[in-house]
């Protein structure tokens, strides 16, 4: 596994002489304590990924299927939550992969309201879930991929299928969130992707796990080229929408 062992070595030595507090309320022992994670409420309502207009459990609408190969996106929370948006970025950019589990929690609680409330079970076609993949200079950087830590703790509760050796990021492209326009977003992540195991997707339904959905080039790029090499559907269940 790749590390970035400076800011490891860094966090460890900053967690002797600041106590682990919590990211809402400041409570020290948890990163997350139990009552400002309870407190966050699940995004009960549903985007096209394209135009973002109300859709049946986040399909994407008929106009925007012409231009937009993912096929449903699923959003746990909202990212104008201070808290989510915190996490998120805590996780990415200070290196602390230990934020992976607050992360999980929130797509349990999601998924089982998806159940219950909506009567839809992500599971119930079996799809194979597949993480977006970094770069590997950017996971050497980071330490660890979030999409894959939140992927597997995923597919250990529910007993399902992962798969991180299906895609390969290809190139290290500018990270998405600081390129403004969608023409460059695109144009960015053309050719970004490859695929390495063709047989684990041909006729498989696959379900995309990310942190962070924006315009959705990256999980529409990623659809395109599942789809290209014979999965019969792709659906991208994400943390936050930004």
């Amino acid at each position: 596994m790749f590390s970035n062992y400076p800011q490891r070595v860094y966090n460890w030595l900053l967690g002797l002489v600041f106590p682990i507090r919590c990211l809402g309320c400041g409570k020290f022992d948890n990163y997350v304590c139990r009552g400002c994670l309870g407190a966050i409420i699940v995004k009960k309502n549903f985007e096209c990924i394209g135009c973002k207009r109300n859709t049946h459990l986040g399909q994407t609408c008929y106009l925007c299927a012409k231009t937009n190969s993912l096929d449903q996106l699923l959003i746990v929370a909202d990212y104008k939550n201070s808290l989510v948006e915190k996490i998120i970025k805590f996780l990415k950019y200070k290196f602390i992969p230990d934020l992976e589990h607050p992360l999980s929690i929130l797509m349990k609680r999601y998924l089982k309201w998806l159940t219950l409330n909506k009567k839809f079970n992500v599971f119930e076609a079996n799809p194979l879930l597949v993480p977006i993949p970094l770069h590997m200079k950017r996971l050497n950087w980071r330490g660890f991929d979030q999409s894959d830590l939140l992927a597997k703790n995923i597919s250990d509760t529910f007993q399902m299928e992962t798969a991180n050796d299906v895609i390969k990021r290809t190139i290290n492209t500018v990270p998405q969130v600081n390129v403004k326009e969608r023409k460059e977003r695109l144009k960015n992540l053309n050719g970004v992707f490859k695929i390495l195991n063709k047989e684990k997707i041909i006729g498989r339904e696959i379900l995309l796990i990310d942190d962070v959905c924006t315009t959705g080039a990256t999980l529409n790029e990623c659809a395109k080229i599942l789809k290209a090499n014979g999965a019969s559907k792709v659906v991208a269940l994400v943390i936050a929408r930004g």
